[in-house]
């Protein structure tokens, strides 16, 4: 897995919080808002109908189902694996997503490595 690191400055700390980080970065030739920063998951997600907007060649995309298990036990299949490159505050890598097929209010669900 690759670390996507994401930089802040000091005047970005606040003193408490509960909510979710959500971002948006370029991935791809896109700028993909809702995405989720999820210091819980130790993978990258990214949502089918969000690769289907993204007009990315299938030839990119690879057929591989993996079970993932949610903190409560739940599991849900992926049905793809895709490699996308990220872009974060001047640092360009080459991210690991798998694709999964339901509906969400996050277009990518980026996790800890």
């Amino acid at each position: 897995m690759i670390y996507v690191p994401i930089i802040f400055e000091e005047s970005d700390a606040v003193e408490e919080h509960h909510d979710g980080l959500v971002i948006s970065l370029p991935i791809g030739i896109c700028l993909i808002k809702r995405i989720l920063v999820d210091n819980g998951s130790s993978v990258n997600i990214i949502m089918l109908d969000t690769v289907k907007h993204m007009n990315i060649n299938e030839k990119d995309i690879i057929n591989k189902s993996t079970m993932l298990v949610g903190f409560s036990g739940e599991t849900k299949k992926t049905i793809r694996e895709i490699t996308l490159p990220t872009y974060a505050k001047g640092i360009n890598l080459q991210v690991k997503f798998l694709v999964i097929d339901t509906l969400s209010s996050y277009n990518i669900i980026l996790g800890r490595h």
